[in-house]
């Protein structure tokens, strides 16, 4: 997940004989066990004598800074105990075959964010904030850095009123130019986007605006940096990216409604979803087990979902579509800004199938 990837090296200890020496000082956050002096017998059959010591030699352990699962189930950096530490982060678990810790690093209002699976939550996160103005966090991309990679891990700010974002807003800034980032409010959870960064000197922020409207906010998002030569990097100008095989994808804000919350498709949307190339797989099988946007007579001007060339709109709860594998299969998803029927948005399920 990192650009040129990041490595932790620890010392590990190993005791052999050795003479007095020559002998290397401990670095110091190298853990030794206790030598003891080898008798006689010991230390001829060791090739020395008496007169000669156990000295530790130094092993150096070096393991990737990859993704980890904490001991309590939050996603988290592999490192180091010292390098945890340093960079502020949580030390939960370990990884790297018990030689690194699984560290937790969290930003919230007013930080930075420059290590690659950082989280940015919402103050006091889980409980919720009600706190009336501005929560921003500054990205710092590492040099080479192409896409920010966000995954909502929680996202729940006061919904839409007729598809636009009144009280709370979730932006992002720092795009290429000609990016079209949607805002977003409302139920997002499970959510991700990929933003294109390759032609843009910044400034990078997320930035989350809230209303004084009485709200059970919370937000959870990782943050991933992604280089050219990453193989979770997604096709320029494709806001989502879907890598396996089957999965089911949603409309921002399409969850199942509440007293305080509502299932409505957001204005002004539009972006593509793009799928993985996966070897043995051609065509891919969409099945719509909801799609309530734009006209129901069939027309689709300004509110639709496209697969290829073909626009789908309407008010169903069952709809099937084969996409076929003569190019990069995609799917565009363009809403007006005019929701006044509240029209709910889409889900949908695919299978890619076997060539």
């Amino acid at each position: 997940m990192s650009l040129i990837p990041m490595l932790s090296r620890v010392l590990v200890a190993a005791v052999v004989a050795v003479g007095l020496v020559g002998a290397a000082s401990l670095a110091e956050d190298t853990a030794v066990a206790p030598v003891p002096v080898p008798t006689d017998a010991e230390a001829a059959e060791a090739g020395t004598d008496r007169e000669g010591k156990l000295w530790p030699m130094m092993q150096i352990v070096t393991f990737e800074n990859g993704p980890c699962e904490s001991a309590n189930g939050d996603h988290g950096v592999c490192f180091s105990q010292k390098e945890c530490e340093a960079n502020g982060g949580t030390a939960s678990g370990t990884c790297a075959n018990g030689y690194g810790v699984c560290c937790v690093l969290t930003v919230t209002c007013d930080g930075t964010i420059s290590i690659n699976g950082s989280v940015f939550q919402s103050p006091g996160f889980p409980a919720a904030y009600n706190t009336f103005g501005m929560c921003m966090v500054t990205l710092n991309p590492p040099s080479g850095t192409c896409q920010i990679l966000l995954d909502f891990i929680n996202f729940e700010l006061a919904p839409p009123l007729e598809g636009d974002c009144t009280n709370d807003t979730f932006v992002v800034m720092g795009a290429n130019q000609g990016s079209m980032i949607p805002t977003l409010c409302g139920t997002n959870t499970g959510q991700h986007l990929y933003i294109d960064v390759d032609n843009s000197q910044g400034p990078f922020k997320l930035v989350a605006t809230l209303s004084s409207l009485s709200f059970q906010r919370h937000w959870k998002v990782k943050v991933t940096f992604l280089d050219e030569f990453d193989p979770c990097l997604a096709p320029n100008r494709c806001l989502q990216y879907f890598k396996e095989t089957m999965g089911t994808i949603t409309s921002f804000n399409f969850a199942p409604p509440t007293a305080t919350t509502s299932r409505e498709m957001l204005n002004m949307q539009t972006y593509s979803i793009c799928f993985a190339y996966i070897k043995g797989f051609c065509d891919i099988g969409i099945s719509f087990s909801r799609l309530d946007l734009g006209n129901v007579n069939q027309v689709c001007d300004t509110d639709y979902v496209a697969v290829g060339a073909e626009k789908f709109c309407g008010d169903t709860t069952s709809l099937s579509v084969t996409a076929n594998a003569t190019g990069p299969i995609t799917i565009l998803v363009v809403s007006d800004d005019d929701n006044s029927n509240l029209e709910e948005g889409f889900s949908l399920s695919y299978t890619m199938m076997s060539c």
